[in-house]
């Protein structure tokens, strides 16, 4: 794929991942899309992090993110698909509330009080820690504190 097919495929998938997705919203995104390696471009993308980083969040092997960025179309297995989807809804909600994805980073790697003052960023690597960082989004949004 070229570099601006690569380009328009991210963006489109941007635009169709939802910023809030629960459960059921999970489960119907899964069934209508497939969900493949140009998902983890578009999160690399969105997030501007390391592929390590990444993986950790995926829980996968570094060498695995490789083969998802190297095999375009690559199919991603459900558990890795859900997260990234998760992953992919919180970051869009992040750049949202916060107004660019560079401040979102600074929260998201700032100790946080409702969170004992760990980053936000450490609970990344399970379904539920995704939800609830997102869910702390969603307060700082009605007027919580941050």
């Amino acid at each position: 794929m070229s570099k601006e097919t690569t380009a328009e495929t991210e963006k489109a998938i941007l635009e169709k991942v939802p910023q809030h997705l629960g459960d059921a919203e999970v489960l119907l995104f899964m069934e209508q899309h497939t969900i493949d390696s140009s998902y983890v471009e578009a999160i690399r993308q969105l997030t501007r992090y390391k592929d390590d980083d990444i993986s950790t969040w995926l829980n996968i092997s570094p060498r695995t993110m490789r083969s998802y960025r190297s095999l375009p179309r690559l199919k991603i297995k459900k558990s890795t698909a859900e997260q990234l989807l998760l992953l992919l809804a919180l970051f869009k909600h992040g750049n949202q509330v916060f107004g660019s994805a560079d401040a979102f980073d600074e929260w998201i790697n700032t100790g946080n009080f409702f969170l004992d003052n760990k980053k936000p960023a450490a609970l990344l690597d399970t379904s539920s820690g995704i939800r609830y960082v997102n869910d702390r989004l969603t307060a700082i949004e009605f007027g919580d504190n941050i």
